[in-house]
């Protein structure tokens, strides 16, 4: 294998959603986390920290890059997580810790390498590339962890971690190469549907936050998906209303808005994450709740995500 130039950034692996995991002696599965995905590269003793899109988000978690430093020359790929005393990735966690600056107890969760010792990893196999991850891991300090990998099944292991009252899994295939985008490789499972939202309003007033209302951009328009009225503490609901009082504007976001006599319109430039029971005919979402914001995801980016049954190729 040739030596390589490490790059800044790589483009990520992203994975399908789809119903039911893919069986099969070529897929394994990983435990899905709750968190920020994040890229780290590390040259000469310094790591960074970038986000999905490339944005570099060092400053914001001095304690996990300082704990990857110690790592030979590398680009790894992971999720950065808050986790609960029942041990699961809690996104609403990991807000606030962000929000009052108390980073001292996230956890980057590991489980790729693209490149390392001057090579580019990307071409070989999953299982190739966990190896060399697991040596590189040894340098790391205690914020790290390895993301091992199951040969069981994966409905069997959808079923355990649902039960659990974790997020879901991800399914790969173990044979397959890194190849950035959306391609099938990978797959992922959610315990309870969920997606990424943006929000154009909110009922209520200035110190009363009701519901949010929010949507998703389809053909270059945001089209209204329904109300989250759950999921808020006393501290979330202030933070929300604070930013979103900044972004207040007097006409409607949305292609088609909603109608209420105590609707407040914003600049559509805020991305949540939430979860739902199921979405009806028209389109909207039933029992919605708030997980927290997405600042690692451009509005404009955000569209109505589907989940497809998967197949199984053996």
């Amino acid at each position: 294998m040739a030596k390589s130039m490490l790059p800044r950034f790589v483009a990520p692996e992203l994975a399908k959603l789809v119903e039911t995991p893919p069986e099969g002696r070529d897929w394994v599965h990983e435990v899905k986390f709750d968190g920020y995905r994040m890229q780290m590269r590390v040259e000469g003793g310094v790591a960074r920290l970038f986000t999905r899109k490339g944005l570099d988000w060092t400053a914001k978690f001095p304690e996990i890059a300082a704990d990857g430093g110690a790592m030979p020359d590398c680009l790894i790929d992971g999720e950065i997580c808050a986790v609960g005393q029942d041990r699961n990735s809690d996104f609403g966690a990991l807000q606030l810790a962000l929000s009052d600056g108390r980073m001292g107890k996230l956890i980057y969760f590991v489980f790729d390498c693209l490149f390392a010792a001057d090579r580019d990893l990307r071409g070989l196999t999953l299982r190739e590339r966990k190896a060399v991850l697991r040596l590189v891991l040894k340098h790391a300090g205690r914020r790290l962890r390895f993301v091992p990998y199951s040969t069981k099944s994966g409905a069997l292991l959808l079923k355990a971690a649902c039960k659990a009252g974790r997020e879901g899994i991800v399914s790969k295939r173990l044979a397959a190469a890194y190849r950035s985008g959306r391609g099938g490789d990978w797959t992922k499972e959610k315990c309870r549907p969920g997606q990424k939202v943006v929000i154009g309003g909110w009922s209520g007033n200035a110190k009363t936050l009701r519901s949010l209302l929010v949507g998703a951009f389809k053909g270059g328009k945001l089209v209204y998906m329904g109300r989250v009225g759950t999921g808020y503490t006393a501290a979330t609901a202030a933070m929300l209303l604070d930013m979103l009082t900044k972004l207040a504007r007097k006409t409607a976001p949305f292609a088609i808005p909603p109608r209420g006599a105590d609707i407040n319109w914003v600049a559509p430039r805020l991305v949540a994450e939430i979860e739902f029971e199921n979405v009806t005919k028209d389109g909207l979402f039933r029992q919605a709740a708030f997980k927290g914001l997405r600042g690692d995801k451009p509005a404009r980016n955000v569209v109505p995500e589907a989940a497809q049954r998967a197949r199984a190729r053996r």
